[in-house]
């Protein structure tokens, strides 16, 4: 009788504990599915304006060229490749962190410069950088990590741009590197208005976006930042913003340092040989 009584109170505890998984997956779809509508809205809200922009401004370039002078058409050209420049940005990080939510994005772990990472992910962003002043500070030439370049480029130009969007031109980027232990800490600065406090718990959120002025029209959907956060925690690292003084805000990141690296052989931002 005494058996017969614990296997029946064990039975009644895996049927909660296979109800709670229950519970517990159906909450996880329905957050899913919640995410996906939010960003389904937050897309048709955010690309109708430079889809808009692009097709007006191909439209009155193909009808009026004839009356427009060289700098009018030059300008129209110089905002279609902006929306577009946008557009692609905007797709990039879309296609990434779906990726990351749905577990599909495999991580290619191989030691790189962080020099040479940084150089790659400043080459991609050396248009939008037109009006600003950028510095590279790496101490260490040599310094590795181990990490997907091609991931942690596309931090760093997400955190790039967005010290470019929310600076007014003239303002100063600075991109560090250095060793911390084990780790390395990869820094993006700048010495604009700053972020108020009450913000930044906020900031990694998805389609979180500040209500500061930006350099440019467009809401942004909120991806970027979250998306770094996703990057840098499967890499099994952190990230983080502070203030800059005297004013200005920086964003952390941190990678595990790569101790060896063969003799014969250096990695470039892609991971190959050179």
């Amino acid at each position: 009788d005494f058996l017969l009584a614990l296997l029946g109170e064990c039975g009644v505890a895996m049927e909660k504990q296979a109800l709670r998984e229950s519970q517990i997956s159906l909450a996880v779809e329905a957050q899913r599915e919640k995410t996906r509508s939010n960003l389904l809205r937050a897309i048709s809200h955010d690309l109708r304006t430079p889809l808009t922009s692009i097709s007006g401004n191909a439209e009155l370039l193909m009808r009026e060229k004839t009356l427009l002078d060289e700098e009018q058409k030059h300008k129209l050209y110089s905002d279609i490749y902006e929306d577009s420049t946008w557009l692609i940005s905007l797709v990039e990080n879309l296609l990434s962190i779906t990726r990351m939510d749905n577990k599909t994005l495999a991580l290619s772990l191989k030691p790189e410069l962080i020099a040479d990472v940084i150089d790659e992910a400043v080459t991609h962003s050396k248009h939008r950088l037109q009006h600003h002043n950028l510095r590279v500070s790496v101490r260490d030439e040599l310094l590795m990590v181990r990490a997907d370049a091609a991931l942690i480029a596309q931090v760093l130009v997400n955190l790039i741009d967005n010290a470019v969007k929310y600076t007014p031109e003239g303002s100063d980027i600075v991109i560090t590197a250095e060793q911390d232990d084990q780790r390395v800490l990869v820094s993006v600065a700048d010495n604009g208005p700053g972020i108020s406090d009450d913000v930044k718990p906020k900031l990694f959120e998805m389609f979180f976006t500040a209500g500061g002025i930006r350099s440019d029209s467009r809401r942004g959907l909120g991806l970027g930042l979250a998306l770094c956060r996703s990057i840098v925690t499967a890499h099994g690292g952190e990230i983080w913003v502070a203030d800059h003084v005297p004013h200005g805000s920086v964003f952390t990141f941190s990678l595990s340092k790569e101790e060896e690296i063969s003799d014969d052989e250096t990695f470039g931002p892609c991971g190959g040989g050179r």
